[in-house]
């Protein structure tokens, strides 16, 4: 297999700091809010708000007395801690589709570059206005949201013209595992910046401890979009940095599947007539919703519920990512394996892999509704397992799909099904603020 290796990094990479500007958010809120406003608090008070809370009497050995700074904690109710985790799909949900079109004027090259330049400053400057009032923070990540939205239709925009379709999966699995990794990261990582901070010694630039990975990931993002700019093209045939060889390999390939490089129109009529992309829509929207919740509220879930502390927290979050990275690095190339070996057709494949990324998942979140902090190790377990099985979705199922049938025009189907599942980015983090209000519930 000859494979445009340099931008299957690029874009690994490109998911991996858009995943981790994305999550680390549900890590930070934990330090960044005050768990006691709503007086329900977290697990790390005293023993008489434990008892309030119901919380069994054999849990107590789980529970550790933390002390935390007025001027590191911002005095957030539940519910504005649900809108801010959520006001990011704000914005993704308002660009999707205008960035698919957008995409096909300008190119994927500037137009990546713009989007990422543009969602890294939003969260450079998230720390610096931290201690304004909460609607000033909230627009700050629909802008980064709105910036983040174009990402998914530009990028497989690009890998219409980069990817033949004997390496489709593979390809965009191993990118998908760019979304596993910069969660990982973010979890692992952004825990433990929760639990430091230089205030006494720069107190005008690094007052929060969780503000140093905020400037961390937009700096990364500005340097990545130099980087882009630099050695990316729009089609393989114009990229001066890939050998003759792999050029040739392409164009090869895009000949026999009859798919050109240059613009054509959106055939808008057909697209909204088509079952399957309706399918695919459905799909995405059910699927992201689950995505979406556990992004955003496993962080506070191991906090408030399982009485983790925070450094543990971060990395118990983290494993089942890292579960989920090895199944979306392995499953892919065994869909395209069961595929070119004729033992599946490319659909059963898809439907297959689709429904174990759905099924499995489902089943073990709702084992995990009947468990509370007496049985955290079992809860952690079956979030492994489930997060692990949601990966055969992103490496075969109605991620890749959507390139199967929707070639040059994949940005575009991509883009109308980000819009609607983005209803559950937003929907996902404020519903489960209003029904767990009460933590114990």
């Amino acid at each position: 297999m000859l494979c445009p290796t340099k931008w299957l990094c690029v874009c690994i990479n490109l998911y991996f700091n858009q995943i981790v500007e994305l999550v680390y958010c549900s890590v930070a809120i934990v330090c960044m809010v005050d768990p006691d406003v709503d007086n329900l608090g977290s697990a790390y008070t005293n023993n008489s708000l434990l008892t309030r809370q119901n919380i069994p009497i054999s849990c107590h050995k789980h529970t550790t007395q933390t002390t935390r700074s007025p001027g590191q904690v911002l005095n957030w109710p539940k519910e504005t801690r649900g809108i801010f985790l959520g006001s990011f799909y704000w914005g993704y949900a308002l660009t999707q589709i205008v960035s698919s079109i957008a995409v096909n004027y300008f190119g994927p090259k500037r137009f990546l570059a713009l989007l990422i330049f543009m969602s890294s400053l939003a969260t450079l400057l998230l720390p610096v206005i931290s201690t304004w009032r909460s609607p000033f923070i909230i627009l700050l990540r629909i802008i980064a949201g709105a910036a983040q939205g174009g990402l998914w239709p530009t990028i497989f925009r690009f890998w219409s013209t980069w990817a033949p379709a004997s390496e489709r999966t593979t390809l965009l699995s191993f990118q998908t595992a760019g979304l596993s990794m910069g969660t990982i990261v973010s979890l692992i990582i952004g825990g433990l910046f929760c639990t430091f901070s230089l205030y006494d010694a720069i107190p005008f630039i690094f007052r929060h401890g969780w503000a140093y990975f905020f400037y961390l990931l937009g700096g990364l993002g500005i340097i990545w979009s130099v980087v882009w700019l630099i050695f990316a093209s729009d089609t393989p045939m114009t990229n001066k940095y890939i050998p003759p060889k792999e050029k040739e390999y392409i164009r090869a390939c895009k000949a026999v599947e009859k798919i050109q490089d240059t613009d054509t129109k959106i055939p808008w009529s057909a697209m909204f007539r088509s079952q399957a992309v309706w399918c695919v829509i459905l799909a995405m929207f059910f699927c992201d919703f689950g995505l979406y919740a556990i992004w955003a509220v496993v962080p506070e879930y191991m906090n408030e519920v399982l009485l983790f502390s925070i450094e543990e927290n971060g990395f118990l979050s983290a494993l089942p990512h890292i579960a989920s990275f090895i199944v979306v690095m392995t499953t892919g190339r065994l869909a395209d394996y069961l595929i070119e070996k004729k033992y599946l057709k490319r659909v059963n494949a898809r439907k297959l892999f689709h429904g174990i990324g759905t099924l499995g998942p489902a089943v073990c979140l709702l084992f995990i509704s009947f468990l509370d902090c007496e049985r955290r190790y079992l809860a952690v377990m079956l979030l492994i397992i489930g997060v692990a099985l949601s990966g055969f979705m992103m490496s075969g199922g109605d991620v890749v799909n959507i390139s199967d049938f929707s070639g040059v025009h994949s940005g575009v189907v991509c883009g109308i099904g980000n819009t609607v599942s983005s209803i559950a980015g937003f929907g996902a983090p404020y519903l489960t603020s209003i029904i767990t209000k009460d933590v114990r519930i």
